[in-house]
């Protein structure tokens, strides 16, 4: 995996090339969305649908503890998760656990990490760890980590969730070294602490020395609406403080079903690749996202006037459910393009909502997925033309 950067005043903006083979051809510009998936999938969407979705150079983020189940039938196939699934198109890169569904804590060991499937909680050791993905042939997985660090959670477990991640990390390593199936394939390593700055920088710095092909940074929040929880400001100022240590050449993942917003500001602080578990979260609430594309310029222009960031100009959704729709016949956003405002109005979705139709959060999850994808090329534009 290669990765081409160029720095800017307002974030970064590069390209992601050389991926392991069969797609060795693909490129994919940053920042950028990887595309959620639940059970191998996108949620909600068939083979056929996601043909519908406008950008198909997508790279899907596939979630360890929704596929876990499907690992002796995947090795007895022997073509890896992407044919399995039905989607070898796509390549995928896997998270250890699901930004989309919250983590149960207090479940991971000295020898192992916990993840939580349909059939209940599966420990896995590096050993399993490492048999799976070899089994999987992802294009680039994150390295077993313990990124159980819940808000309120004592000194003694951030300091275990570090130590463990970096234990976790050098044993990955070594076996994916030794191994010839996992060759071109990137290995990402955990960057532990939650909020304290110390053991943050501790992490960063131990982390960095790897030899490893970028970083996620993780355990601000335990994944799924908890997510709400995070302390904005001062996960900010972790980003500032850590990013230095971390090789520019590099690539930064933050998973979560973050606001526009908020991944604006990440952004900003130096973080290339999110996930759309948010769309996905929408999805299931039965809201839509309409913020103003156009907004994104604005938002850093009068942050520089003002030195305040309008943060309320990027999270703009309607809740579909409403009364007040049933009888709006609109699309769901003007001049969007997808294939749900193009054939559907607000008043529809709400009688699918209304009545439990299937349907809704298909067309929802089109919609969504859709307008963040467009929001990352708005933002990548901006950041090339430096219209900042």
């Amino acid at each position: 995996m290669k990765f081409a950067v160029k720095i800017s005043n307002f974030g970064r903006s590069g390209c992601l090339t050389e991926l392991s083979q069969p797609f060795n051809n693909l490129s994919f510009k940053t920042p950028t969305l990887m595309s959620y998936t639940r059970g191998g999938t996108i949620p909600h969407l068939t083979f056929n649908t996601i043909q519908r979705l406008e950008d198909q150079n997508m790279l899907l983020l596939q979630t360890l503890p929704t596929i876990i189940e499907f690992k002796e039938a995947i090795m007895e196939h022997g073509k890896g998760l992407n044919t399995f699934v039905g989607l070898p198109e796509y390549p995928f890169h896997l998270s250890v656990q699901d930004p989309g569904t919250l983590t149960p804590t207090g479940f991971n060991v000295n020898k192992g990490v916990s993840v939580w499937c349909e059939g209940g909680k599966k420990r896995l050791t590096v050993s399993d760890f490492m048999e799976t993905i070899k089994a999987y042939r992802p294009v680039s997985y994150q390295a077993l980590c313990d990124s159980d660090t819940p808000q309120g959670c004592s000194k003694k477990r951030l300091n275990k969730a570090v130590d463990n991640s970096l234990k976790f990390l050098d044993q990955c390593l070594e076996d994916h070294k030794n191994c010839n199936e996992l060759d071109g394939v990137a290995v990402f390593g955990t960057i532990q602490g939650a909020y304290d700055p110390f053991l943050r920088e501790k992490s960063a710095k131990t982390t960095a020395l790897r030899d490893v092909d970028g970083f996620v940074i993780d355990g601000f929040h335990i994944n799924g609406p908890d997510v709400e929880n995070i302390d904005f400001p001062k996960m900010k100022e972790i980003l500032q403080d850590i990013i230095p240590f971390l090789p520019e050449g590099k690539l930064r993942i933050l998973h979560g079903a973050f606001e526009p917003e908020i991944m604006l500001e990440a952004i900003k602080c130096g973080v290339d690749i999110f996930d759309s578990s948010y769309a996905y979260k929408l999805s299931e609430e039965g809201e839509a996202t309409v913020f103003p594309l156009n907004a994104i310029a604005e938002y850093f222009q009068e942050e520089i006037e003002n030195n305040v960031p309008k943060r309320s100009k990027c999270s703009c959704t309607i809740p579909l459910k409403e009364d007040v729709y049933k009888d709006d016949f609109r699309p769901i956003l003007d001049k969007c393009e997808c294939y749900t405002c193009k054939h559907y109005t607000r008043a529809y979705i709400n009688h699918l909502l209304v009545t439990s139709e299937l349907l809704a959060p298909i067309l929802l999850m089109i919609h969504n997925l859709h307008h963040l994808s467009n929001f990352f090329k708005t933002v990548r534009n901006a950041l090339v033309d430096e219209v900042f």
